[in-house]
């Protein structure tokens, strides 16, 4: 295999804390509208209309704005909100989503030091350029990498093999030579991997891993030194 050239890192509960902006976003809305729901039962249901919605979204079908009043409008019906006002929840909950917007401990570092090794580093997230140019470019991330590559600039979204390919061509490198990070398995790692890049799962919850053979690692501080193991496995 090829010496490891670049590192492709997923955005969102990778670098930067969605979960933690969705779950502020979602208490704005229940406070609202007095909707009197467990918070994680409301953020599971709020994911299931995402990914329902997210089709839409990927196919060009409807915008990011769309998007999220169709998808308010339907979770409000769903837990019987009378007459569910979409653009009023997407407006309450992209205010409280918006201020509590954070990134992941050591973000900031872990791009710092990759580029300190000379590594190519790019950006590779299954949303739209709208949201998230404006958060990389809030906490100066866009300056510390060298692509990014939204829903606009793939042929598909990840697990998709052209998304990766696109990364690496972006950055001008071999899947061989490059390796994927994210939390997701099926879009960070099981993906990378089908489209020949090697990849680290970002495994914050202690899960279990589907394969036994992938590294992983509990928090971004510990990723340079797994990198380190993984480029040295690359030149075998």
């Amino acid at each position: 295999m090829q010496h490891l050239r670049a590192v492709i890192l997923d955005l969102d509960d990778t670098l930067f804390d969605d979960t933690a902006c969705t779950r502020a976003g979602l208490g704005a809305l229940a406070t609202r509208h007095g909707i009197d729901l467990h918070p994680d039962d409301l953020f599971a249901r709020h994911a299931a209309h995402i990914h329902a919605i997210d089709p839409l979204l990927f196919r060009g079908e409807i915008d990011a704005h769309g998007a999220r009043v169709l998808r308010f409008t339907r979770l409000l019906t769903e837990l019987g909100v009378p007459n569910p006002d979409g653009e009023g929840a997407t407006v309450t909950y992209r205010e409280s989503y918006r201020a509590h917007w954070q990134l992941l401990a050591g973000a900031n570092t872990l791009l710092h030091t990759l580029r300190g090794r000379g590594l190519k580093t790019a950006i590779l997230t299954n949303y739209v350029r709208e949201v998230q140019h404006e958060k990389l470019s809030h906490f100066g991330l866009d300056a510390l990498v060298d692509a990014v590559l939204c829903i606009e600039d793939v042929p598909a979204p990840k697990p998709a093999p052209g998304a990766y390919h696109a990364a690496c061509a972006a950055l001008d490198v071999a899947p061989a030579q490059t390796v994927m990070v994210g939390d997701s398995w099926t879009n960070d790692v099981q993906g990378a991997r089908d489209a020949g890049l090697h990849a680290v799962w970002i495994n914050r919850r202690g899960l279990a891993a589907p394969l036994p053979d992938v590294a992983q690692v509990t928090a971004l501080d510990e990723l340079p030194g797994v990198l380190g193991l993984v480029g040295r496995a690359a030149q075998r």
